[in-house]
């Protein structure tokens, strides 16, 4: 029999068993009660049911509304919970359809389901430990409160809505605009729509779990478990912890995103605080800005990151970043142990590989800068425009400078094979070089203090040496080494086609000019030993033969003025014209012996006069050579005026004298078939300067005839004249 309650009717304490079907009618109402398994109860639309308790296979249905205390442990559908109602499914208990409306609480105890609710403004739903809630949707203002140990499945947050979880979100979980989720574990899916928000405070993301953030969603918090991830173009704040995916998000505020082992996170933006990549962990393509800092730690790689204005990345110990690209205002560094490879630095952009560091393949653009503090860099190039910068304890390797990029090296800091391609390195402050390559365009600047050894300068590179130190420079055809005042340049060869000029106060020491090549001489060659110098010979300056060896003079010297001093070793000239009109200079040896070799191309003829005039030749350990002329036993030389006269026979054959000379010059065999003139005796008088000497002969083509020049003297004896007069004469 069907128990039928009209409108206006009230029935209460019923209880409601099988056979005996309750049927409430809009208006009417029932309370208190009781339905009984296999019972069934529905409550027509504008009907009420108060204090209803639905025991295990018993039925509640309908559209009408539920008010006071309500029990569930059977079944409960479509009805609304009103204000001030509440009703608790129980376990084995299950409703579905339910609307829960302001005022109203729906409670889902240990064992209970319910599936498709809507809380509506106002309205509640609580999963407790061992609760199911699936397919509900959590309207505006309402809310849903999920325990830890309850489950929430496919469940939907509208604009307005709030959700609570500290249980567990399964299957699709959608946070619509201005919808809040906080405190979830989430196995299944959650999309979060703009405007919507998603918090997971200390809970989890399981396995399998993915939370999708749209533009504008925000999620705080998290912890992704892994295999979870989340993903999308809204905002995450707060501390974050990630063993599975994350993408796509931006980080605002402070706290941090932590990778740990396995963990990935691709194409976040940061606009504050910071990325921590763990061993195992990867980033890639971080946009890192205003404040933002990403730390790659021992095992953690950082890929195709970008450092913006205010942002950093720090690679630690272990730590690797690839393909990074730092521009204006941000800042990239490789710390002790840490490894960055193709990092791109852009105008104003910075990378610091600090001691111990590594950077490779970097690519410095204009305007960026690179700077090494104990670091290592190999296979940097720099455009122009570019620096890098080599300081105390560090060392590049490699580096190729483009046109208009710079290598600067000073206090300490080492390069190594730099590659000059049009661009330029100043090497300065204690700054070393080392197998430097100068091409066309490029231009090598050893400045005070600095030093380079090993560098090669090909056509059209030019290296200058400014208070710094050069050794063993290879100058190509086509290349140029410049010493200039205060500048050493040790051991430089200069091959066919290659120019060396010295400067003023500029040393050359140990220099090898090879036949075709050119040296401008201003400045100061020192030789100590064996050497050539074959080329071309200009300039005004000395070249100093200082050791035990030949010193081969043997190119074209017809524009140099200056002068060889012979201290110890040989200086052969062995070319016509090899000292122009410059002059040779002795300085006695304590030891050993000073030797000017003249070999046939240069040597006077017969009656005739040696090209260049030769100072204080009056040592015993101070020999002139004269290798093409025969020795003739009985040769003899001796002094008239300021020439020395060394008399053969018939022939005769003069050397202008400067400085000092000696009593006697006794003529030996050179050994070699040749004639040795070597002076014993202690010095006799002084003789004309080179300077005057040179003076005097361009007087010479004005020289009076003999007797007006007799006239012009007050003895027919050569001691009597003046050696200016002899010299106009054509006598000295």
């Amino acid at each position: 029999m069907t128990i039928i309650v009209s409108s206006g009717f009230v029935v209460a304490g019923l209880n409601v068993s099988s056979g005996n079907p309750l049927e409430i009618l809009a208006n009417g109402s029932g309370i208190f009660t009781t339905i009984l398994s296999g019972g069934s109860a529905s409550v027509a639309g504008g009907g009420g049911a108060l204090y209803v308790t639905v025991l295990s296979g018993g039925v509640l249905d309908g559209s009408g509304e539920l008010g006071g205390d309500d029990q569930v442990y059977g079944s409960v559908s479509g009805l609304t919970l009103v204000s001030s109602g509440t009703l608790t499914i129980g376990s084995g208990g299950t409703a579905g359809g339910l609307t829960v409306a302001s005022g109203g609480i729906l409670g889902v105890e240990s064992g209970g389901s319910t599936t498709g609710t809507a809380v509506q403004s106002g309205g509640a739903e609580l999963v407790e430990f061992g609760g199911v809630a699936s397919g509900d949707i959590i309207q505006s203002s309402g809310t849903l409160f999920l325990e830890g140990g309850g489950t929430a499945v496919d469940v939907g947050i509208q604009s307005g809505g709030m959700a609570e979880y500290g249980g567990n979100v399964t299957g699709a979980l959608t946070v619509s605009s201005g919808g809040v989720v906080t405190n979830a574990t989430v196995l299944g899916g959650v999309t979060v729509s703009s405007g919507g928000t998603f918090e997971l405070l200390g809970a989890t993301l399981l396995s399998g779990a993915t939370v999708s953030l749209l533009s504008s969603a925000t999620a705080a918090a998290l912890t992704i478990d892994k295999g979870a991830a989340l993903l999308g173009a809204g905002t995450l704040v707060g501390e974050s912890f990630v063993a599975g995916s994350i993408s796509g998000v931006t980080f605002e505020g402070q706290g941090a995103i932590v990778l740990s082992s396995g963990a990935t996170a691709v194409g976040v933006t940061f606009t504050g605080g910071e990325l921590q990549v763990s061993g195992g962990a990867s980033a890639t393509s971080a946009i890192v800005s205003s404040g933002a800092v990403v730390n790659v730690f021992s095992g953690g790689v950082a890929t195709g990151d970008r450092i913006r204005s205010g942002g950093a990345e720090f690679v630690s110990s272990g730590g690797r970043a690839v393909s990074a690209t730092v521009s204006s205002g941000g800042l990239e560094y490789a710390l002790a142990g840490g490894t960055t490879t193709g990092t791109v630095v852009s105008s104003g952009g910075d990378e610091f590989v600090q001691s111990g560091g590594v950077a490779s393949a970097t690519m410095i653009l204009s305007g960026g800068e690179e700077h090494l503090y104990g670091g290592v860099t190999s296979a940097v190039i720099v455009e122009s425009g570019g620096r890098e910068i080599v300081s105390s304890g560090g060392l590049a390797h490699e580096t190729i400078v483009s046109s208009g990029g710079l290598e600067y090296v000073y206090s300490g800091g080492v390069a190594s094979a730099i590659k000059l391609r049009g661009g330029e390195a100043l090497i300065s402050s204690g700054g070393v070089a080392i197998a430097t390559t100068v091409s066309s365009g490029g231009v090598d600047y050893v400045l005070t203090s600095g030093a380079t050894t090993g560098t090669v300068v090909a056509a059209g590179g030019d290296e200058y040496v400014q208070g710094g130190v050069t050794s063993s420079t290879e100058l190509q055809s086509g290349g140029k080494q410049h010493v200039f005042n205060a500048g050493v340049a040790v051991s430089t060869t200069v091959s066919s086609g290659a120019l060396e000029v010295i400067y003023g106060g500029g040393v050359a020491s140990g220099l090898a000019v090879l036949a075709g090549a050119s040296l401008v001489d201003d400045g100061e060659v020192l030789i100590s030993g064996a050497g050539t110098l074959a080329g071309f010979l200009s300039g005004g300056g000395e070249i100093v033969q200082t050791g035990a060896g030949d010193l081969l003079i043997s190119g074209g010297g017809a524009a140099f003025d200056g002068s060889a001093v012979i201290s110890a070793g040989t200086v052969e000239l062995a070319t016509s014209g090899a000292l122009g009109t410059g002059f040779v200079q002795f300085f006695e040896p304590a030891t050993g012996s000073a030797v000017l070799q003249i070999d046939a191309a240069d040597a006077p003829a017969a009656n005739g006069t040696f090209a260049n005039t030769i100072s204080n030749f009056s040592g015993a350990h101070d020999d002139i050579d004269l290798r093409s002329i025969a020795y003739v036993a009985g040769a003899s030389a001796a002094i008239v005026g300021s020439t020395l006269v060394l008399t053969d026979g018939a022939n005769t054959y003069t050397f202008d004298l400067a400085g000092t000379t000696a009593g006697a010059y006794p003529v030996l065999s050179d050994g070699h078939g040749g004639t040795l003139i070597d002076p014993t005796a202690a010095a006799a008088h002084k003789a004309l300067d080179p300077k005057v000497l040179a003076f005097a002969h361009t007087l010479a083509a004005f020289a009076p005839s003999d007797a007006a020049t007799a006239a012009m003297v007050s003895s027919t004896s050569p001691g009597g004249q003046t050696p200016l007069l002899h010299a106009a004469a054509g006598r000295l």
